[in-house]
């Protein structure tokens, strides 16, 4: 009788009997969340999402939520490329996985589990060259997959095998597992799934020389891909036209394809999607005899590759993938050795053990619903307050143009109105008159450019701000020089929103140095490297201590705040200005 009872306890664990309904769905709108803003490329958001998800699981001590969340972990942390990350999160979960009580009666949720956790390893082994591991545990996550009652479910999981079959070479077995793929997603009406599943039965046809069936598959493709918004789901259709279209030698239509890819929003979060292509552009561009574009591209292909294909991960993935080999036979031979013994002792658990599940189902149906409401509430709010925050920063940008414009119309333009006016007044000679209209003029010519925004879609930072520079030294004259050095850097690395708040700072400080200092000479020094932006604004004036610089200096701040840097205002012994900035814009 004690071993009966053992038996229903781990089946109730199993089952997540002992988790109150209220925490298990909380775990689930959580990663419900850190999907939809992975889906949306804020993989970096996601993966703090999907801790707290973890932290969860951990405290209900619930097996099955715990290889989830640290299953979605190993996704979020391979996107961002932080491997040793990803394969810690993968180990925790194997860990649990390859254990015999968490497999001797798994539900639908944890089979499903386990079927999503093969396909992560998989896709990391193939990312790192793994092939012969890749596949192995591709067919692995097939095998749980087909376990499921769910159909959606298994044409993602047959899908994702297909895919990494095809990355390994293994053409054959990739059409079998991409053909039920499409007929599962067809099965569950998800034309989304569908349309994945169509790319890559195309892209496995392609590959066996079958041209008339890849032909035809691409024909399904091009009838779906009108209703897919997913940018996931479109990276997979460019991706599979950009290797087809290289095999056979078509370089300028595969050019076309790679730079959609490159087009979507957040391939950057997305290092070795971004890598695979500057891995083939450059031998398109050979192909075509550009050959600056493919050392440029190979350049870029080979910087990403010396950061994402460390040794030292390669050898923590072989590692991890040798240890829970070993575990899984170990498993299988304890597993054969138990079944003999156990056999009676199952006949008189049946009973307890299908009431068990039967009430896990009821509990679970209904569970379903209300995390599925739930969920939609808590996207709904997630998204509103999102828009808040953007309104609030928006307006915000407004105030400190608002504050900017009224000080470089007082102290700038009304004052030399005023003087123009009491000229007037007094018969002061028409000649210094004239000048001081001249000086109003150039004034006014110059907010004008500073309100003009800068077009970021067209030019880098490093050019809007050459430019505007260049527009400065031509209203000043040969009264004030600027000198502008920025060393070759990946300018295209900056975000427009973070291009757009330093463009205003150099626009601030430039304009202190100009009007409120008396300098004769203004450096401006731009760089980007590993990362990181630095900005210095320095010149040879002189401020008064009791000059007007509060609003100025209050706005380069909350610039700088707004995009995570640091800036400092330096006075040297002369009281000549120092404006630096710096700031992390990641990779």
């Amino acid at each position: 009788m004690k071993k009966i009872l053992n038996i229903l306890l781990s089946a109730s664990v199993s089952l997540g009997a002992w988790a109150l309904p209220g925490e298990i769905e909380k775990i689930a709108s959580l990663r419900e969340t850190a999907d939809s803003l992975h889906g949306i490329g804020r993989t970096d958001s996601a993966e703090l999402v999907i801790e707290e998800a973890i932290s969860l699981a951990e405290k209900i001590g619930d097996k099955t939520q715990i290889v989830g969340t640290h299953s979605s972990q190993g996704v979020f942390l391979r996107s961002l490329g932080r491997i040793d990350e990803a394969l810690a999160s993968y180990g925790k979960a194997l860990e649990i996985v390859t254990s015999g009580r968490f497999r001797e009666n798994p539900d639908q949720e944890a089979v499903e589990e386990i079927a999503a956790l093969y396909i992560n390893l998989a896709t990391l082994n193939l990312d790192m060259q793994q092939k012969e591991k890749a596949a192995m545990s591709a067919e692995l996550s097939g095998e749980w997959a087909a376990r499921s009652n769910d159909a959606g479910f298994r044409s993602m999981v047959f899908g994702a095998a297909g895919s990494v079959l095809t990355g390994c070479g293994m053409y054959e077995k990739a059409l079998h597992y991409q053909e039920l793929a499409y007929k599962n997603a067809t099965e569950a009406g998800n034309s989304d799934s569908a349309f994945r599943a169509a790319v890559y039965t195309m892209l496995a046809a392609d590959r066996l020389g079958d041209k008339a069936k890849s032909a035809a598959w691409r024909r399904k493709c091009q009838e779906i891909l009108p209703q897919i918004e997913s940018a996931m789901s479109m990276l997979t259709y460019y991706q599979a036209e950009c290797s087809i279209s290289l095999k056979d030698n078509r370089p300028k239509e595969a050019l076309e394809y790679f730079d959609k890819i490159l087009g979507l929003e957040g391939i950057e979060n997305l290092p070795f999607v971004v890598f695979d292509c500057y891995n083939n552009m450059h031998i398109a561009y050979a192909s075509l005899g550009d050959y600056r574009n493919a050392y440029q591209t190979l350049l870029k292909g080979n910087e990403l590759r010396d950061t994402l294909w460390a040794r030292e991960k390669a050898e923590s993935l072989r590692e991890l993938t040798v240890k829970y080999e070993t575990k899984e036979t170990e498993l299988a031979l304890a597993r054969s050795e138990a079944r003999s013994a156990n056999r009676l002792m199952w006949l008189f658990a049946a009973l307890g053990l299908l009431l068990v599940i039967v009430a896990g189902f009821v509990i679970y149906a209904s569970r379903q619903r209300r995390r599925r409401l739930a969920r939609e509430i808590e996207f709904a709010n997630l998204r509103a307050d999102i828009g808040r925050r953007l309104t609030q920063q928006y307006v915000e940008g407004l105030e400190n143009e608002r504050e900017r414009m009224a000080r470089e119309l007082h102290d700038g333009v009304c004052n030399d109105l005023l003087a123009i006016r009491m000229n007037m007044a007094e018969g002061v000679p028409a000649s210094e008159t004239a000048a001081l209209i001249d000086t109003c003029r150039e004034s006014v010519r110059r907010i004008s450019h500073e309100l003009m925004p800068p077009e970021f879609a067209y030019a880098n930072l490093d050019e809007v701000v050459r430019y505007y520079l260049m527009k400065q030294q031509e209203a000043c004259g040969d009264g004030v020089s600027i000198v502008y050095s920025a060393p070759a850097g990946d300018w295209s690395s900056v975000p427009d929103g973070v291009a757009l708040e330093i463009y205003r700072i150099v626009q601030e400080a430039v304009g202190n140095s100009i009007k409120h200092s008396g300098a004769t000479k203004i450096d401006v020094v731009m760089s980007v490297t590993d990362g990181s932006l630095t900005l210095e604004v320095a010149d040879n004036g002189t401020y008064s201590p009791s000059g007007k610089r509060g609003i100025g200096l209050n706005s380069m701040k909350r610039r700088a705040a707004a995009v995570g840097g640091t800036l400092t205002v330096e006075t040297d012994a002369e009281n000549a200005m120092r404006v630096v900035l710096n700031v992390n814009i990641g990779k």
